[in-house]
């Protein structure tokens, strides 16, 4: 409680990392948190290589005191149950892993491997992009693309007037607007080399919205260029290395 309203606080930022599953497997019960304490959070911390934090500790240990958890002799049906969901997880996860391992594999072996040097795109987004592009062979221009994608603007007219860009046309591929949309997120976040295109459109005042479709497109642009040239992602900074930026995403082994 605070200022006399309830408030949510997070104890982990990623609720399937590693720590909060190994807590989750092993001591999924406050009481078992309790009897841990600080230096047996920070013991088991460094045994499985957990890096769970001080203020995650103090965290938990809040949480787990303040609990109203029924007793744990109580619970034996939830925590049955809880193991097999975990149990489960774990099978999805692991299958999940088999299909990109696979995903990659056929992957590295097309001209889409390019669309890896960018900073920004990992494999699945990726791979997603690239099946959904299709040829390009017949395309002659990134706005065909950008069509294909549905990201280009709607032109809206009323009387003799030139008109406007309205919102995007949602036309074409749904599948290959949704994939771009997410990259477009990624790369406002992630790539060092599109961030002075994003931060100018910010500091005209464009919206969330409008600078993703805006990173869009830029992409689309950049992508159909490296894949009709067959040329990586190029960019004039004397730390970036495009092969590098491809291996630290595949867990394959590929010639350099």
């Amino acid at each position: 409680m605070e200022d006399g309203k309830v408030k949510t606080r997070k104890i982990f930022s990623d609720f399937w990392g590693k720590a909060s599953l190994h807590l989750l497997t092993h001591f999924p019960h406050s009481s078992d948190i309790l009897t841990l304490g600080e230096v047996g959070l920070r013991k088991l911390s460094k045994e499985h290589n957990l890096k769970i934090r001080e203020t995650t500790i103090k965290k938990l240990l809040y949480a787990a005191n303040e609990s109203v958890s029924r007793p744990l002799e109580d619970l034996s049906s939830e925590l049955f149950l809880l193991k097999r969901k975990l149990k489960d997880y774990e099978w999805h996860t692991q299958n999940i892993r088999a299909y990109e391992q696979e995903m990659e594999r056929i992957f590295i072996n097309t001209d889409g491997l390019l669309l890896l040097t960018v900073p920004g795109i990992g494999l699945v987004t990726a791979a997603e992009i690239y099946c959904e592009m299709g040829d390009l062979t017949h395309y002659i221009s990134a706005n065909q693309l950008i069509k294909k994608a549905g990201t280009n603007p709607v032109i809206k007219q009323s009387g003799k007037g030139e008109g406007y860009h309205g919102r995007i046309s949602k036309q074409g591929n749904a599948n290959l607007r949704r994939a771009v949309y997410s990259a477009g997120k990624s790369l406002s976040v992630h790539n060092e080399a599109l961030k002075p295109f994003y931060t100018r459109l910010k500091e005209k005042g464009k919206k969330a919205g409008s600078l993703y479709i805006a990173m869009v497109n830029k992409f689309l642009k950049i992508a159909f260029a490296m894949l009709k040239n067959k040329k990586p992602f190029e960019w004039n900074n004397s730390t970036f290395n495009y092969k590098e930026e491809v291996f630290k995403k595949l867990s394959l082994p590929i010639a350099a």
